[in-house]
């Protein structure tokens, strides 16, 4: 099933397209494999929004709620700390995900490399490289907006104990 060679648009030859050499069965489980991490890199990335939007939700609710009970000094010391702890602990759980996705991304590398030439070609590493640097890019969004959400609560609480 190997195409001729043909006219690249720079002018020069395309690369000639290699099949994929496992059988027919085997690349049915190699699809189903890569279909199952696409989706468990999905499933990762929609579980750090929806961590990121929890917590934000917390530290508003715990503003609101010291806001109309007008908690006292110590309270508002212990909502503070408690801020920081829940902070800490989804920045850590953020990073978990980030680690798994890369997980699931080096096992679609895997996968892929027993695929046809075409498929290398279209997620060959620049297009890695570029996902990667996103992800992480994204991560640290996500970590500035809990931190940024922290400073915003710890600054209102600071009001009952100062």
């Amino acid at each position: 099933m190997a195409k001729e060679p043909e006219e690249a648009e720079g002018g020069g030859e395309a690369e000639e397209l290699k099949a994929s050499e496992l059988d027919e069965n085997t690349h049915a489980e190699m699809r189903v494999l890569y279909g199952e991490s696409a989706h468990t890199v999905r499933f990762a990335k929609e579980r750090q929004w929806k961590l990121v939007g929890a917590v934000l939700l917390m530290f508003a609710a715990i503003m609101i709620v010291a806001q109309i009970l007008v908690i006292e000094a110590n309270m508002a010391k212990g909502l503070v700390l408690a801020s920081f702890l829940v902070s800490a602990a989804s920045i850590y759980m953020l990073i978990i995900y980030q680690i798994w996705q890369s997980t699931e991304f080096a096992r679609q590398e895997a996968i892929g490399s027993q695929f046809s030439s075409l498929f290398k070609g279209i997620l060959g590493p620049q297009a890695r490289r570029e996902g990667r640097v996103h992800g992480y890019i994204i991560l640290t969004f996500m970590i500035c907006g809990i931190i940024l959400g922290n400073a915003a609560t710890v600054f209102f609480l600071s009001r009952f104990y100062l």
